[in-house]
């Protein structure tokens, strides 16, 4: 199915996605890929690079803001601030990306005490912990982008920001943080919708006195009613250079590039040419061939079962880990996959894992305090010395057991040496196994787009 949208810029263009990828089609009718990869490699330079606000101050400043209860028992009324909500886009004034550009340090070089809470037992900085404050970080951006003028100064902001999605997080091939050196995150909004906003977030650590990259992190927020019912209507975005107009290109791209995985996925087409090809190769590797049986499988040298690289977790969710809104935070989630995630890449391989990407991390729906939160992690793809890891987390019912997905990530790591192919027994672990190639063909820069066959061209036709 086409779709075709017109982007604000100020040469027009259009921007077409089709089953074999997306391009742009300028008004003199040149075609040129533009990959959301390529496009999330920009972003507005920072400003203030002598900033000292700490995460720990944007927390405080957090709070003040949507004038957060102290403590898990005080009842809270938002219900009068509904009134303050905009009933269209049109009363709110336009925002610019430098609008919400802002920077904080976690500072682990001066904080010694902070970098107990960071450090892994190997001498490296939790991911799982950065993860955390990277959340908390898009939230803040996102409410430095909002401005409402039916809203007093000393007013507590009547919108709810969440996690919508996780898009894309890439660590930096060599890059290790160094759990004795301080970290610098710095980011801003960077397209807007009706209620949703996309997030860019760099990370920087200090080396002898200079700010190297780490990774960069693509978030996906939405805004709710203060009573997080309903969605709520945010600032338009207007881009002031090239580069602006580039970034906001890119979040209408990646938007796209959402839509075009949901409706490609394996719960809704069949798998493509290739992997019909593919599964089939596997069903012929693990079959007796001489006896001619359906039955009988048989494990290819170097090879595990996929049924046997699951590693999991239960969590009882208690008021420590709510966020502003009494919600268990998202922050905390992703930290417990991740590292989760991790453990499990750890016991197949044998071996020290690094995090290469964190990719498309769905929020499903919010966890109540006082969930059973679970989490089942496997390895669901492995390619010469990478693993592709699925974590799903789900809320048990302990009255009924019955369980309900809330959040799906993706996590690829590398190790030192190669790992074993992971194989699938049965039709619905080959579309695990699928899904998990299509992740790691993406992440890897080996496909343009998601569900891309490998003889697929990547123009349109």
């Amino acid at each position: 199915m086409m779709s075709s949208l017109l982007l604000p810029f100020t040469k027009p263009c259009v921007l077409r996605v089709g089953p074999q990828g997306m391009r742009i089609a300028t008004m003199q009718g040149h075609w040129r890929n533009l990959t959301s990869g390529m496009l999330r490699q920009l972003h507005v330079p920072p400003q203030d690079v002598t900033s000292t606000k700490t995460i720990k101050d944007v927390i405080a400043d957090l709070a003040n803001k949507v004038g957060a209860t102290k403590s898990f028992s005080q009842v809270e009324d938002r219900s009068f601030l509904l009134e303050l909500l905009p009933a269209s886009q049109d009363e709110l004034p336009l925002r610019t990306m430098t609008d919400s550009w802002d920077s904080a340090l976690i500072p682990l070089g001066s904080n010694e005490r902070l970098r107990e809470k960071y450090v892994t037992f190997m001498g490296g900085v939790r991911i799982g912990r950065l993860l955390e404050d990277l959340d908390v970080f898009a939230v803040w951006l996102c409410y430095k982008h909002l401005k409402n003028p039916r809203q007093r100064e000393d007013m507590p902001s009547p919108y709810s920001i969440v996690t919508a999605l996780v898009d894309r997080i890439d660590f930096n091939q060599g890059s290790i943080l160094r759990p004795d050196k301080d970290i610098r995150l710095s980011g801003h909004v960077s397209w807007a919708g009706r209620s949703s906003l996309e997030v860019i977030i760099t990370v920087e650590q200090n080396i002898d006195g200079l700010w190297n990259q780490v990774t960069r992190a693509v978030f996906v927020m939405v805004a709710r009613d203060p009573l997080n019912q309903g969605s709520a209507l945010v600032n338009k975005l207007t881009c002031e250079t090239p580069q602006e107009q580039k970034l906001y290109q890119a979040g209408e791209i990646n938007k796209l590039h959402r839509k075009h995985i949901q409706e490609v996925s394996l719960f809704k087409v069949p798998p493509n040419e290739t992997e019909k090809t593919l599964v089939h190769e596997l069903f012929m590797s693990m079959a007796n061939s001489k006896e001619l049986s359906f039955s009988s499988k048989k494990k290819p040298e170097n090879s595990i079962w996929l049924e046997e690289t699951k590693l999991k977790n239960l969590i009882i969710c208690h008021p420590e880990h709510r966020n502003r809104f009494k919600k268990v935070f998202g922050g905390f989630i992703m930290r417990q996959a991740y590292e989760l995630g991790w453990a499990c890449a750890f016991t197949f391989s044998k071996q020290r894992p690094r995090a290469l990407h964190v990719d498309d991390i769905m929020f499903r729906r919010p966890v109540e305090i006082g969930s059973l939160l679970y989490l089942n992690s496997q390895v669901v793809y492995t390619e010469g010395h990478h693993i592709q890891i699925s974590t799903k987390a789900s809320v048990m019912d302990p009255t009924t057991g019955s369980i309900n997905l809330t959040n799906i990530f993706h996590f690829t790591y590398e190790v030192n040496q190669p790992v074993p192919f992971v194989l699938p027994k049965t039709y619905h672990e080959a579309m695990l196994f699928l899904d998990g190639r299509r992740h790691y063909q993406l992440v890897r820069g080996l496909h343009k787009f998601y569900g891309q066959a490998d003889k697929a061209s990547d123009t349109l036709v």
